[in-house]
């Protein structure tokens, strides 16, 4: 990777030091725009392509999803993959995260209501992450339970995070990484995951479509589909904080950690304090999935395309 990183802005390739946006901005005056995060990781040479982008087309929905809902125009969805492309290329990257912004533009002054037609300001950066085959087992995570105080448009990757950065700076100062929030004693999410429970061989998460809806998580419906191959059935439904506080174990998502197993909410140990039979099996469940499409089961330690052999989780609930 260069010394000095490549960026992307507005349709070109420029150098992290040289790059620049008006200070008129309306993303950095009033957080007013969107995100999209997308894990990539190494292909083997019989897949026929660099690199491979987790769930890219789930992206490109909710990248599209979240212009069309904060009303903002004139950047198409569908050149996420060749910006992303072009971006680790430059990088000379393949195990990365590649970071897209679109904010409404620049105006000329600061005004809460856009003046004029705006060009919207568009921004992407690749970080270096671990290739599949350090991925071996599901992360540890302590988290802490919030009352969730954001406002009521969670399906919107929105920039304006100020309210999930309070929840992690709380949770920090208790010794955790993760907050999970709940409006009125259900659960809607991670403060940066989407929340799932195991009781039994049930996997449960709370609907992302529920009044107010959650954050569509790409992750999330990776592992949903999986649930099956990890000897779980899905279940989608409403989750309150008994059961979350109750459950056999629980297990939250994301583009960069994939699966983690919380083993610790608000000092209390879930299940004997270490991940768990359901969590390692989702975790092997999604680890072989990625191996597959890159090409890199061998690599991962896995024989390739052979069936994945997990240990059942039992069944202790009626």
């Amino acid at each position: 990777m260069p010394e000095s990183r490549q960026v992307w802005l507005n349709g070109k390739l420029v150098d992290e030091r040289s790059a620049t946006v008006s200070v008129f901005d309306r993303g950095f005056l009033f957080g007013d725009g969107i995100y999209e995060l997308v894990r990539f990781f190494r292909c083997g040479p019989s897949v026929g392509q660099r690199r491979f982008g987790v769930g890219m087309d789930l992206h490109i929905v909710r990248l599209r999803r979240s212009l069309a809902l904060a009303r903002i125009s004139g950047f198409d969805a569908g050149s996420l993959p060749s910006i992303c492309e072009a971006i680790l290329d430059a990088n000379d990257l393949d195990d990365a995260a590649v970071y897209l912004q679109v904010t409404r533009g620049a105006g000329t002054a600061r005004s809460h209501i856009p003046v004029g037609s705006l060009v919207p300001t568009v921004f992407a950066s690749a970080t270096a992450c671990e290739p599949i085959e350090r991925f071996t087992e599901p992360a540890s995570v302590r988290a802490v339970v919030r009352e969730d105080l954001r406002w009521s448009l969670c399906q919107i990757k929105t920039l304006s995070l100020m309210g999930n950065i309070l929840a992690l700076l709380d949770a920090d100062e208790h010794g955790a990484s993760e907050a999970i929030l709940h409006r009125e004693g259900m659960v809607s999410e991670g403060a940066y995951t989407n929340v799932f429970i195991v009781r039994g061989d049930e996997l449960i998460t709370p609907p992302v479509d529920d009044d107010p809806p959650i954050l569509h998580g790409v992750t999330r419906m990776e592992v949903i589909e999986s649930a099956a191959d990890a000897g779980l059935q899905a279940r989608v439904r409403p989750l309150s904080l008994s059961e979350l506080r109750s459950a056999d174990e629980v297990v939250i998502t994301s583009s960069r950690r994939l699966v983690s197993a919380v083993v610790e909410i608000d000092g209390d140990k879930i299940g004997d304090g270490a991940p768990g039979r359901a969590a390692r099996s989702l975790f092997a469940a999604l680890r072989q999935r990625i191996a597959r499409a890159t090409g890199t089961e061998a690599a991962a330690g896995l024989a390739p395309s052979s069936p994945l052999q997990l240990t059942p989780v039992p069944r202790t609930h009626a």
